[in-house]
């Protein structure tokens, strides 16, 4: 934030200073000009070659300023509907390198003061411009920084993997932002790259509990059910050995009705043992006789008797 407003101050400074180095040109120089004029070149007056240097550098150095500022503008005005701009670094150094190639241009050579004044000019225009390009590049920060927060709260929606989804979210950044560095200037993102991952894990921090929480509810399942099948193999074991051997992996069973008989007969053969059961149970027919159809009376038709033997 204090960048920011240093350069905006230097925005603002650059301005009104272009615009009276503009009028002053018409002008004499001031005392102070003329003070600096006579350290530079140690004589009591500046030559009138350095003087038409001054105002011819002064010249150039409002217009040249003028016309980086309006570019400048042009991003100011896109960063401003809160959309990011594309390729911003490719953008800010062509600007830069524009500007330095406009006053170069029209730098003299020759006289070795002359040629200092122009370097120093050339100088401060390139640190007014990358000033004014700061507070616009902190806000394409900004605006990339969001959208990737976006990209990952639809990664998790629905049964997502979260941290895919923050893996994702942190690359496309990091991608973006850094196209968005102009190689000119010492600028990175690694703050805001570490905030970004900061803030999506504090989102996904809940989810990763509760996925934590479930696998340690399937593994204590896993364990249980374990736990179960080895002692259902223990008792199976135990019967066998109390039986006096393993069962058959085999099953069979049958059952007979004699006609005309309540008497029903069934049998089975199950673990190598075989069990056979006797029961009396009523005609099935019975009911369509009516109430009475079957017997007046209770007799051993009508009671369901049934007994097992095991071998």
């Amino acid at each position: 934030m204090q960048l920011a407003v240093l350069a905006l101050c230097a925005v603002a400074h650059a301005g009104s200073s272009s615009r009276s180095v503009v009028s002053s040109s018409r002008r004499s120089l001031s005392a102070g000009a003329v003070e600096a004029l006579q350290l530079r070149g140690g004589t009591a007056e500046p030559s009138d070659t350095l003087l038409q240097a001054t105002f011819a550098c002064n010249r150039l150095h409002a217009t040249v300023l003028a016309e980086a500022m309006s570019e400048i503008a042009a991003l100011r005005k896109i960063i401003a509907t809160g959309e990011p701009v594309a390729d911003f670094g490719v953008k800010a150094d062509a600007l830069l390198t524009d500007a330095a190639q406009k006053f170069a241009a029209e730098t003299p050579a020759g006289d070795a003061e002359v040629t200092a004044l122009y370097n120093d000019k050339a100088e401060e225009l390139r640190e007014v411009a990358t000033a004014s390009l700061e507070p616009l590049f902190v806000q394409q920060i900004s605006l990339l920084k969001e959208s990737a927060l976006e990209d990952f709260k639809k990664g998790t929606l629905g049964d997502a993997d979260p941290t895919e989804a923050l893996t994702k979210a942190e690359a496309t950044f990091v991608g973006a932002a850094e196209a968005s560095v102009p190689a000119k200037t010492g600028w990175n993102v690694k703050a805001e790259r570490a905030s970004l991952v900061n803030i999506m894990n504090a989102i996904i921090a809940p989810a990763k509990k509760a996925t934590q929480i479930k696998l340690q509810a399937a593994q204590q399942l896993q364990t249980a059910m374990s736990y179960l099948q080895m002692q259902q193999q223990q008792m199976q074991a135990m019967q066998a050995q109390y039986t006096g051997g393993q069962g058959g992996k085999w099953n069979v069973g049958a059952a007979y009705r004699p006609p005309d008989t309540n008497i029903n007969l069934s049998g089975s053969y199950q673990q190598g043992r075989t069990n056979i059961q006797v029961s009396m149970v009523p005609d099935e027919g019975a009911a369509l006789l009516g109430q009475n159809g079957f017997t007046n009376g209770v007799g051993p038709a009508n009671l369901g008797l049934s007994f097992n033997i095991h071998l």
